[in-house]
């Protein structure tokens, strides 16, 4: 008896625990039932913006080093020892004003040795030309002694058929012509000689006058002036020195206008151009902002990958000098930009983002495409989009849960658009 009311409590325990185990399974779908199928029926909940376009303050300051416009180093062309040295490090200097001189003793000498050889290669010509003179009579001596023999041959010659003179002396008479002919092609003949030795003195008094010039032009070259309108930037010698063709004198510099080098990264050249403007300033003068431009960008990098890009800046009152430092922002910097946040990007929650390549889910209707876009540069959470975006899309900033492609949204309260 005992044994069979034990059996029937068990069954109805059984059967307790069964429905039991059925009702919270009935309840456990009715409360999930609703949330599972809501995002389905509703859409994934996001935040979605509107691609604008905006500058990207790059806040990046580049350094550099002022230099003149127009550097000249002032050598020395010819050897000597300092013996005037009139300008010093800072003093304004006119063009053509005299800056320097070398001793020029021996240049001088170089002058009159050349001016000596000069007189005497004239006096050559002078010579020369009196020979041709000479000539010239000798020949028109030669012509009346000629017609001289030549008529007295012509009246011998008379005589003879006559009977008046002897055949010999007729003959004679002939010979006589004929050696005052051959008399007459000589002396010619001295006049062409002596007119060539003419040209050949004059070619040397022509070459012996350039010596003269250049040993002239050298002395000139003793005395050191100033090629342009600048400041001494360095003086390199002294008085005393021995100088040897080519020596350092002085550094001039035209510091009306500097040049700034900085260098950019690769990155930033795309952004750069000649003619582009910046602005700096100096800590010399801590209140003052110079605008300058770009005049020239190297077609070579330098180390580290870095381009020397060139700004030159106006400096008319020559407040600033050369060697100073610059701090040089390029305006064009801030143009506008595609600018999304980085949390927009795919794989942006698990660290997985990619310095050139990435995608976004754009927003069509009620769904969303995953589009590839190629990234630029960051700024404060921000990214630049190069390409597959286009100012005016709406795109996801960031959804409930990850995202798939054809995924169907449903925006936020903060969402635009």
């Amino acid at each position: 008896m005992m044994g069979q009311i034990m059996a029937k409590q068990q069954w109805l325990g059984a059967i307790a625990i069964a429905l039991l185990l059925g009702g919270c399974q009935s309840a456990m779908s009715r409360l999930e039932s609703p949330a599972v199928a809501r995002p389905e029926r509703e859409g994934v909940a996001a935040d979605v913006a509107v691609a604008r376009l905006a500058p990207l303050e790059t806040g990046t300051t580049l350094t550099g080093t002022t230099r003149p416009y127009r550097e000249v180093m002032v050598r020395s062309q010819v050897e000597g020892q300092v013996i005037r040295l009139g300008v010093d490090v800072g003093d304004r200097v006119q063009a053509g004003q005299l800056l320097a001189e070398v001793d020029p003793v021996v240049l001088k000498n170089a002058v009159f040795e050349a001016e000596a050889e000069l007189a005497a290669r004239r006096n050559e010509v002078i010579q020369a030309q009196a020979a041709v003179n000479r000539a010239r009579t000798a020949v028109e001596e030669a012509r009346l002694t000629l017609q001289q023999a030549e008529s007295d041959a012509r009246r011998l010659e008379t005589l003879l058929r006559d009977g008046a003179v002897s055949a010999q002396a007729a003959e004679q008479a002939r010979t006589t012509a004929q050696t005052a002919r051959q008399v007459l092609r000589s002396r010619e003949a001295e006049v062409v000689t002596a007119q060539q030795a003419v040209a050949v003195a004059q070619g040397r008094v022509q070459a012996q006058t350039a010596f003269v010039q250049q040993a002239r032009a050298r002395l000139n070259q003793a005395l050191l002036r100033s090629p342009l309108n600048g400041v001494v930037l360095e003086r390199l010698t002294e008085v005393g020195n021995l100088l040897q063709p080519g020596g350092d004198v002085l550094r001039l510099g035209d510091i009306r206008q500097l040049k700034v080098v900085v260098e950019v990264s690769e990155r930033e050249l795309a952004r750069l151009a000649p003619g582009q403007r910046a602005t700096v300033t100096f800590d010399a003068v801590p209140n003052r902002t110079y605008e300058g431009r770009i005049t020239r960008i190297s077609p070579a990098a330098a180390d580290a990958r870095l381009i020397p890009v060139e700004v030159v800046i106006d400096n008319g009152d020559e407040r600033l000098g050369s060697g100073l430092l610059a701090r040089v922002v390029f305006q064009g910097a801030n143009a506008p930009r595609l600018m999304i946040p980085q949390s927009a990007l795919k794989g942006f929650e698990e660290g997985q983002l990619s310095s050139r390549q990435g995608s976004v889910f754009v927003v069509v209707g009620d769904r969303v495409q995953e589009r590839q876009v190629t990234l630029g540069q960051r700024r404060e959470g921000k990214v630049e989009i190069l390409s597959g975006l286009n100012a005016g899309d709406r795109y996801v900033v960031r959804s409930g849960r990850p995202l798939r492609d054809g995924d169907k949204i449903r925006p936020s309260i903060l969402s635009e658009g």
